[in-house]
């Protein structure tokens, strides 16, 4: 029985630091970080490439051979 009441005390105490970390990150503003994060690949590209896509002009060479 002094088994069960330790694991009932290491659950209660892992679920109030839990509570506290996820209250102190709210606190802190940590989750619009990564909604932010997860909505960047769907903007659009600031600059634009030129007419051929490829801004080195390295299509443009033929093969040496």
């Amino acid at each position: 029985m002094d088994v069960l009441s330790l694991l009932v005390l290491l659950s209660l105490l892992l679920v109030a630091f839990s509570l506290l970390f996820f209250l102190y990150s709210m606190k802190q503003g940590d989750h619009e970080h990564a909604d932010r994060l997860s909505l960047m690949p769907l903007e659009d590209d600031s600059e634009q490439l030129p007419q051929g896509g490829c801004d080195n002009g390295s299509h443009d060479k033929k093969p040496q051979g």
